[in-house]
């Protein structure tokens, strides 16, 4: 009976000896077929980590991340990069007879190559033809400059002129490089069309407060605080406008902002708002409410979603390894690069590094005077510097022609940050792009994980909030302090 017994046990050992190694090995080849794979969506320096095509999570499945462990020092050196991806089924596109756009509109369009407009841009247009008061959300690089400029200038081109110093529009931006932008853009309808424009920005508000010009203006271009103050002393009116956009309006309607936005939304009562972002508005403020059940909303089903077809790099690096690692990328790479900081300082100190290695770049930060920011900026413009290191001041709806590369030297902090910051790359559909992202702090691996994540989920990145003021005195609150 005992001999019996050990022989079974003996016979089971080596039945389940043998069913474990084929496990094993059936194991080990479907690795190394995962390894030769090539529709790896995320491919991780650690390969049971990748993320295929195809593959998909339950909502309580408990989702393995790349980035897990990268809140540990000896995570360093770790990386993982999101691949180039479909974008979906192709999205209906409207060629320019169905607008009912003037003809001066249609030709300066045919004449910069632009036959068709996106399924996004024909519903911005109708939906701002039909007067309503709207909120343009949707990707960077899809065109919404177009989708409310259009309409716009159809409507006002056969309005009479008020008189002078008077507009029939109105676009305010946060910076003075976005203002600029968009002047250009709109000038060249402009000058068909026999409209006037006027762009103002701070930095001369003073001069032109004791020295105004007085002319026709159709269209204003400019930043709140250089309209606002000119509208306080009477240089410009606006009871006359029409239509008023706040383009980035996630970083318009933030806290610090808002003050200044106040005393120029009271003069607007009669004006149709389109308020347009690359993050929708997660709160309107009080002087916003008499509007909040008006709004149409006109959003992009990309909407929150990391740009699909670009290269997002993420390397886990210390602090100190930082400027090394910047270093070996701008040797190796010779095309034009956009470097992000978070902090002027950093901003002034890498472009320095940068040019004592004998390499040639510009900077744009908030300390940085008019004139200096002009002239690094037309700098970088004309392509006499191939490089700028910036910060997010060159993240807001900024044109950057065949911009290719942008390296986060300083991780973003802010979700709705990093969705403006690799928006400067693979502009309308552009392919080849890439973005390099330095991840060194704790709260810098928060945000690389809640990316991951989404891309993994295959949906919006959650919880995108513009208002950066806000979140501020909210952490700031908790820990019994108070923002200046």
């Amino acid at each position: 009976m005992f001999k019996s017994h050990f022989k079974y046990n003996y016979l089971y050992k080596q039945i389940s000896y043998i069913s474990n190694m084929a496990s094993k090995r059936n194991l080990s080849l479907e690795t190394k077929q995962q390894d030769k794979r090539e529709d790896a969506i995320i491919k991780c320096k650690r390969k049971e980590y990748n993320y295929y095509k195809g593959q998909n999570y339950g909502k309580l499945d408990d989702i393995n991340l790349a980035s897990k462990g990268w809140t540990h020092n000896k995570s360093k050196g770790d990386y993982f990069t999101i691949h180039p991806q479909s974008t979906g089924p192709e999205l209906k596109q409207f060629s320019l007879e169905h607008f009912n756009f003037n003809d001066n509109i249609t030709k300066c369009l045919r004449d910069d190559g632009i036959e068709m407009l996106t399924s996004f841009q024909n519903e911005a247009i109708t939906t701002i033809s039909k007067g309503r008061h709207s909120i343009l959300a949707a990707e960077t690089g899809c065109g919404k400059t177009l989708a409310y400029l259009l309409p716009i200038l159809n409507k006002i081109v056969d309005c009479k002129l008020p008189g002078v110093n008077t507009p029939k529009a109105l676009i305010l931006v946060p910076g003075r490089e976005l203002a600029y932008q968009i002047g250009s853009v709109a000038q060249q309808f402009a000058n068909e069309m026999n409209l006037k424009i006027k762009i103002i920005v701070g930095g001369r508000t003073k001069k032109i407060m004791l020295n105004p010009e007085f002319s026709h203006v159709d269209l204003l271009i400019g930043t709140p605080g250089a309209i606002g103050k000119l509208c306080t002393v009477g240089v410009y009116k606006l009871n006359h406008v029409s239509h008023a956009v706040f383009d980035e309006a996630d970083t318009l309607l933030d806290d610090s902002f808002i003050e200044r936005l106040t005393g120029i939304i009271k003069r607007l009562s009669t004006s149709q708002l389109v308020l347009v972002s690359a993050t929708m508005p997660t709160n309107i403020p009080p002087i916003l409410e008499p509007y909040s059940s008006s709004f149409v909303n006109v959003v992009s089903p990309l909407l929150h979603t990391t740009l699909r077809h670009i290269t997002q790099v993420f390397l886990r690096v210390g602090r100190s390894i930082k400027p090394q690692q910047l270093l070996q990328i701008v040797k190796k790479n010779q095309d034009q690069l956009l470097i992000f900081t978070n902090r002027n300082e950093t901003c002034n100190w890498v472009s320095y590094f940068l040019n004592e290695n004998g390499i040639s770049s510009s900077r744009v930060n908030g300390d940085m005077n008019q004139g200096e920011r002009i002239i690094q900026w037309n700098e970088f413009r004309s392509q006499k510097n191939r490089i700028l290191v910036a910060t997010d001041v060159c993240s807001r709806g900024i044109h950057i022609g065949n911009m290719r590369h942008i390296i986060n030297y300083d991780f973003p902090l802010y979700v709705a940050d990093y969705l403006h910051r690799i928006g400067r790359t693979g502009r309308f559909g552009e392919k080849s792009c890439k973005v390099t992202n330095f991840v060194a702090g704790e709260r810098e691996v928060k945000i690389v994980q809640k990316i991951e994540l989404a891309i993994r989920r295959n949906e919006p990145i959650q919880n995108v909030d513009g208002n950066i003021t806000r979140i501020l005195q909210r952490k700031l609150l908790r820990s019994g302090e108070t923002l200046m």
